[in-house]
């Protein structure tokens, strides 16, 4: 599963791309324009959030958690 998160404007050269594995731990692929807080608190937000967040993918994906 993977999680966009982007800057005010919604750019997609300011977005973020996040990894997220079966524990919601997240890797980061490309930070964009986002501060390290910014990516922090993402980052924490997926973490609390990943089992709904996982539940929403499945219903659209095929595919797992990043490395499975």
């Amino acid at each position: 599963m993977h999680v966009h998160a982007s800057d005010k404007k919604l750019t997609e050269s300011g977005s973020a791309k996040f990894f997220v594995k079966s524990n919601g731990d997240t890797t980061v692929e490309r930070q964009g324009i986002l501060s390290e807080r910014e990516v922090r608190i993402i980052r924490e937000f997926i973490k609390d959030n990943y089992k709904d967040m996982y539940l929403k993918w499945n219903e659209l994906s095929n595919n797992g958690f990043f490395g499975e």
